[in-house]
């Protein structure tokens, strides 16, 4: 196992100057802690470039190099170079690894990528080695094809939900990379030279069959097709490797897509604001021209205050002429009764005689006014009184268009003008739009064309198999025919055929079992890790890719993201435990999406994955005294990432105190 002694990190990003990790010797879980932005992904990158010379960002985007230099270091101008210089054990022996990326000429002042060299140094048991030897040793050690399984942050455990996706470019990969590190490629190639051996010993057969006359037509078939199938067997071997570069270069146009991120999102809010500010002239048009057919009336507007005191003078008119008409009606109705009674001479209640009625002095009552007379005044005043209302609605109304012009018109001014700023961020961008938009177009071409490479490629392995059946078939007639010129190589072509047909079945054997062990070793992590009682195991597909299942059987669909970390580091586990390569986990915010019980299941469980662990967190992340109490005595160093500047960061060890 590979286990890491120390990082020395040298005007790496924020870490100024010269500052020295140390890794305890001890088996268990480091912890280091830092904020946002004092350097957790820094540290990881400083590994990562130690091992392989390569800085990963944002969509596992590379970094250009020229731009990690500490800005803050003394001496050189222009950008800044830097150092890693990572020491570790391996099978007994040790190892001293250091890569340097400094400038060609420090006298003068470096601005790109072209103006520094990589300078790299491997020192094994003290003792130099060659160019040659050191990179295979660095190859064999820890291949850059599995770092991924060693050294990760979350957006990386994020995408083994692509080993579910059959055709996903990233599960391909990942797929390599896991079979990678459980040794299948031992077989693969194996197998493969099986096949170039039996290719040549068919060719040596159809040469020795078309010396002797009974099996020369055989011999000729036989090397015709033996040609035939080569070709196909080229063009495979071409396609796939423009299979390779197509799909790296759509990885890496998506990468590059995904860093764009503050630029696309300024282009959508640039577009939403283009939207909203055409929304808002189109309103303002709408309201200018309401008001332009509504302008004849205009000059009512005018007359609206005066409108309203007759209104509210018509409002007592109407409420004393109605009063005036009620009083009439009743008195009408009164002397209409005292009129009947005088007129009977008898009450008609009682019966008895009214004479004493009639002696009733009724001069000095005044005349009742006629109700009739009082029902065409009100309805006079109110008709008046609609007039006016209507008079008052429509210059409210023209009131009211012309407010909301004028609000519409202070809105588009201030949308134009937030679109102005933004068109100007844009434009301090340089060509990033433009940029951008090739960038889009250059990702829908290469897709295209992968997936017709893809396409020519299936069809060139189909007449492939058909050729080589071919081949195999004439190959046992020649053996069945076979005189004293084929004898030797009949049998050899039969020995390799045994050997390559072997070696074919222990392929397939070998994957399935892998499988197998990779699905019962993830499932008993993973039910250390899930909190969920009704989450009974995983299961496993031919991409690697695991499916939770839950106790009756059924598969969970669109698990969440918290699970998909969980299932995640369960096949890490799984393949640490099933790997002849097994080492150091690096990981950086692992439990970002996790909840607070899922946290205390994944520290319970790291001491599991690998002997050597470190965790680089923050306190909002990971509460320590959680992580104290989980991890106990396998919680064997802490250090933290105190700041000094924005751009100067400093280790120091032990946890940070408040």
């Amino acid at each position: 196992m590979l286990r890491l002694k120390s990082l020395e990190i040298t005007d790496f990003g924020p870490y100024r100057g010269t500052q020295t990790y140390e890794f305890s010797d001890r088996p268990g879980v480091e912890l280091l802690w830092g904020e946002n932005g004092r350097g957790k992904t820094s540290f990881l990158n400083a590994l990562r470039y130690a091992l392989f010379g390569v800085i990963l960002g944002r969509g596992s985007a590379k970094i250009d190099l020229a731009t990690v230099g500490n800005s803050e270091a003394e001496g050189h101008r222009g950008a800044r170079g830097f150092k890693t210089v990572l020491s570790f054990v391996y099978a007994g022996r040790s190892y001293k690894l250091t890569r340097a990326f400094k400038p060609y000429d420090p006298t003068r002042p470096a601005h790109s990528a072209a103006d520094f060299r990589e300078q790299l140094s491997l020192l094994r048991d003290g003792a130099a080695l060659g160019p040659d030897e050191r990179n295979r040793e660095i190859a064999r050690l820890l291949p850059e094809q599995i770092a991924r399984f060693f050294l990760f942050d979350a957006e990386l455990l994020q995408e083994y939900e692509q080993l579910l996706t059959t055709g996903s470019e990233v599960g391909e990969r990942l797929k390599e990379a896991i079979e990678r590190i459980l040794g299948v490629p031992i077989l693969t190639e194996a197998r493969a030279h099986a096949a170039a051996l039996l290719k040549t010993a068919r060719t040596d057969q159809a040469k020795a069959a078309q010396r002797d006359k009974s099996t020369r037509e055989l011999g000729n078939h036989l090397q015709i097709s033996s040609e035939q199938a080569d070709q196909h067997r080229e063009n495979v071997r071409d396609l796939t490797t423009k299979v390779d570069e197509l799909t790296s270069s759509v990885s890496d146009l998506e990468k590059r897509l995904a860093a764009a991120t503050r630029l696309r999102e300024r282009l959508g809010k640039r577009n939403a604001k283009r939207d909203e500010v055409e929304r808002l002239r189109q309103r303002h048009d709408e309201l200018v021209n309401d008001l332009k057919s509504k302008s004849g009336t205009a000059w009512r507007a005018v007359l609206e205050p005066t409108a309203q005191k007759v209104l509210i003078q018509l409002d007592d008119e109407i409420d004393e002429v109605t009063k005036r008409r009620d009083d009439a009606v009743l008195a009408r109705a009164s002397a209409q009764s005292r009129a009947e009674l005088i007129s009977s001479g008898q009450c008609p209640t009682c019966g008895q005689g009214t004479a004493a009625v009639q002696t009733l002095d009724t001069a000095d009552e005044s005349p009742a006014q006629d109700p009739a007379e009082l029902d065409r005044l009100l309805v006079d005043l109110r008709n008046r009184q609609r007039a006016l209302r209507r008079l008052k609605g429509e210059a409210s109304l023209l009131a009211r268009l012309e407010s909301q012009a004028e609000q519409t018109l202070v809105d588009l001014s201030d949308a134009e003008q937030q679109l102005n700023e933004l068109e100007a961020q844009l434009k301090e961008d340089g060509s990033g739009e433009g940029a951008l938009m090739e960038l889009v177009e250059r990702h829908a071409n290469t897709r295209i064309s992968l997936g017709n490479t893809k396409a020519i490629l299936a069809e060139e392995r189909r007449l492939l198999a058909s050729k080589e059946a071919a081949v195999a078939k004439l190959s046992e007639r020649l053996a069945k025919a076979g005189n004293n010129q084929t004898g030797p190589y009949d049998r050899k072509v039969a020995l390799l055929t045994r050997l390559h047909d072997l070696l074919d079945t222990a392929v397939t054997d070998f994957r399935e079992r892998l499988r197998e062990r990779i699905e019962e070793d993830a499932t008993n992590v993973f039910r250390i890790l899930s909190g969920e009682p009704d989450y009974d195991r995983l299961r496993i597909n031919e991409g690697y890719g695991l499916t939770i299942l839950h106790k009756d059987g059924q598969p969970i669909v669109n698990r969440s993201s918290g699970y998909e970390h969980i299932v995640a580091l369960s096949l890490i586990a799984a393949l640490q435990r099933c790997s002849p390569m097994s080492g150091p986990i690096i990981t950086d915010s692992p439990f970002g999406r996790l909840d607070r019980t899922h946290k205390r299941h994944v520290l319970k469980a790291l001491p599991m994955l690998t002997d050597q662990v470190l965790l680089l967190v923050h306190d909002d992340e990971l509460d320590r005294e959680t992580a104290v109490q989980e991890l106990d005595h396998l919680l064997v160093s802490e250090h933290h990432l105190r700041r000094r500047s924005a751009r100067h960061t400093e280790i120091e060890r032990g946890a940070q105190v408040s």
